[in-house]
């Protein structure tokens, strides 16, 4: 694994999964089935193809954080302001993007916890690059997808997921919980 820090809200980690590691969560993901992901409306939770037209898994695995966090944890933002890293979300995402798929400039939210924690970095595993498109772009930085890439970004950075051009993305996402006012 290699830490590139790209700028002081977004770094990422070279090789944090092996191939091997990419392709069984790959599977992982289609056995359980994805359906057309939701965004966070007014309303509540509401699919909206014209910000978000790609399909998402929800998949919640205490034991994965763990091991995950145990890998991140040398690499991660240790606090910001009073608040301290503990982990990462148990809640993951996986996402598949095919052609003409994408999610436009947004901004990720917070997952907040009842037991006083918050998260405010994104976690992403890129789980293949055999497709075009799809690019990660932050405005003045985009993100080329490599299979087993870990991209680590502040929830409050605008970013788009670039519409994938040819074959199929699949990514893991969760997020690093902090614990408020510690």
């Amino acid at each position: 694994m290699q830490l590139r820090v790209l700028t002081n809200d977004i770094f990422i980690i070279e090789d944090f999964w092996n191939l091997e590691e990419c392709d069984d969560f790959i599977f992982k993901s289609e056995a359980i089935g994805y359906e057309p992901a939701t965004i966070e409306t007014e309303g509540g939770q509401k699919v909206v193809t014209s910000v978000r037209n790609n399909n998402r898994v929800i998949y919640k695995d205490y034991e994965l954080a763990d091991i995950l966090w145990q890998q991140l944890k040398p690499f991660a933002p240790k606090q910001i302001g009073y608040s301290k890293a503990v982990g990462l979300n148990e809640l993951f995402r996986f996402y598949k993007y095919q052609p003409g798929q994408e999610f436009k400039r947004h901004r990720d939210q917070s997952y907040i916890r009842s037991d006083g924690e918050a998260s405010y970095y994104t976690f992403m595993i890129y789980l293949n690059e055999d497709y075009e498109g799809g690019e990660t772009n932050f405005g003045n930085l985009v993100i080329q997808p490599k299979k087993g890439l870990a991209l680590v970004f502040l929830h409050s950075l605008e970013h788009e997921g670039r519409p994938v051009t040819e074959g199929t993305k699949y990514v893991l996402r969760t997020d690093i919980m902090f614990r408020l006012g510690e």
